[in-house]
């Protein structure tokens, strides 16, 4: 069985607990119903730990000790699980949601749980969160791997989801390589790419012109009153950036080439493990080298990719990005080259 990423086995864990919670279980337990390898054992006792302190341990409890230590769902049904505060619990579950549907073991456990929990809410609420679900399950794009970080993320997440859904400007604090910066920023996505979270903006000097910023580096947020008119137009502007790898070190009207790099048989691992884009593609070839294809933009977020594996990559197209290498090999040559 393929090994589950650390957010795809949390997810599921949280899933079975809460959708039977007349049961509780064990480590082992878990371990056994989930069929999770024993080497993940000390990973599933940092996924339950990460879950008990969810909210107080308002969603997973624990009873016992020692060996007789187990976890149950805290929740009597999981019909019970949208509870008193709507307004701010239903974004979490949007994102679940969205979440959801990159974990294909995960996704049927999500969603039966999200329609037991959409059957019990009063007519107002549901029509809240489908309208919510409608207009943000399009805003979270996935630009390379699944994310690598906790699904509930924060309440900067939340706050950011909020404005998209809201079309509200918001105040944010950011870390730049100079300087702190604050400023009003208009946020149009959520975009995840190679585990790290970035927030698709559009320019207010440059309107129709997009940038990112990278989550981790916002210090604080706040939503402000200011309003935005969302345009169809940047939007799919912004879209096609993110389909075609642009988005973060890219042009604003990108093209797509067709990539070809051969790499030495040791980088197998590291393709594997972190792909740079969601059309890379790996063939071994017969005399055990690895030929790696894609259709992205040959922009400077590549050419940056391939610098990282050294002599152990070779491209073979575009030119234009041979010629780039060819030319950062003259520069190596005059600066380090010692007679």
């Amino acid at each position: 069985m393929a090994e589950k990423t650390r957010g795809e086995r949390t997810v599921q864990l949280f899933a079975h607990l809460i959708s039977n919670p007349d049961k509780s279980y064990s480590i082992s337990n878990l371990m056994e119903v989930l069929q999770i390898p024993e080497g993940e054992r000390r990973n599933v006792q940092r996924d339950m730990s990460f879950l008990v302190s969810m909210n107080n341990g308002a969603y997973i409890q624990t009873h016992g000790k020692g060996r007789s230590f187990a976890y149950q769902s805290a929740i009597k049904t999981a019909d019970r699980l949208l509870f008193p505060n709507f307004e701010n619990t239903m974004l979490h579950f949007v994102f679940l949601q969205r979440i959801a549907n990159i974990y294909p073991a995960t996704s049927e456990l999500i969603f039966a749980l999200l329609e037991k929990i959409n059957k019990t809410l009063p007519a107002n609420e549901r029509k809240a969160l489908q309208q919510v679900s409608d207009a943000l399950n399009t805003k979270i794009l996935f630009m390379g791997t699944p994310p690598n970080f906790e699904e509930d993320a924060s309440d900067k997440l939340k706050t950011i989801l909020r404005a998209i859904h809201d079309h509200r400007k918001i105040l944010v604090e950011y870390a730049t390589p100079e300087k702190m910066e604050k400023k009003v920023r208009i946020p149009l996505m959520v975009i995840i790419y190679q585990n790290e979270i970035y927030i698709g903006c559009e320019s207010q000097s440059n309107p129709g012109k997009t940038y990112v910023l990278k989550f981790r580096r916002i210090k604080s947020i706040e939503l402000t009153k200011e309003t935005f008119q969302e345009n169809p137009k940047v939007i799919e502007t912004l879209r096609k950036r993110v389909t075609l790898g642009s988005a973060i070190l890219g042009t604003q009207d990108p093209k797509a080439e067709d990539v070809e790099i051969i790499f030495d048989p040791s980088a197998k691992f590291y393709l594997d493990e972190k792909p740079f884009h969601r059309s890379m593609k790996v063939e071994e070839l017969k005399n055990g080298q690895l030929r790696v294809t894609m259709k992205v933009e040959a922009n400077e977020l590549l050419y940056r990719w391939v610098l990282s594996y050294a002599d152990s990559a070779t491209v073979i197209k575009p030119i234009s990005l041979r010629n780039r290498l060819n030319e950062f090999s003259y520069f190596l040559h005059s600066t380090y080259y010692h007679r």
